[in-house]
């Protein structure tokens, strides 16, 4: 009797972690969101220009910046996607392998 009341302890210690997980990655969300912290235009731009076929092509000011804007919106979905995915598997920590099985979605989603 005694053994399961403590796993039933241990199981509730590690909702509340993975809750609070969860909550960090708000709060990180919430932190970038009033910082103005995110990918910064020049980075954005080589990123673009990789991909482009001409190098001549122009990208604008206002189309790097939401094009910014979508890749933070983008790693903090898949950050709280993640912690949810470990507290589904009562996780303690977020690890490489939360992210590879939450990605698919979030790739269809976005």
């Amino acid at each position: 009797m005694r053994g399961r009341g403590s796993g039933r302890r241990a199981q509730g210690s590690l909702a509340e972690g993975a809750g609070a997980g969860l909550r960090k990655a708000r709060v990180l969300a919430a932190v970038m969101e009033e910082t103005g912290a995110g990918f910064r235009k020049e980075l954005v731009s080589k990123l673009l220009h990789l991909h482009f076929k001409e190098d001549k092509t122009k990208v604008s000011g206002d189309a790097l910046q939401l094009t910014a804007e979508l890749l933070k919106i983008f790693v903090i979905e898949a950050a709280i996607r993640s912690v949810r995915q470990a507290q589904a598997e009562e996780l303690g920590c977020v690890d490489l392998d939360q992210l590879e099985k939450v990605l698919p979605q979030l790739l269809l989603d976005f």
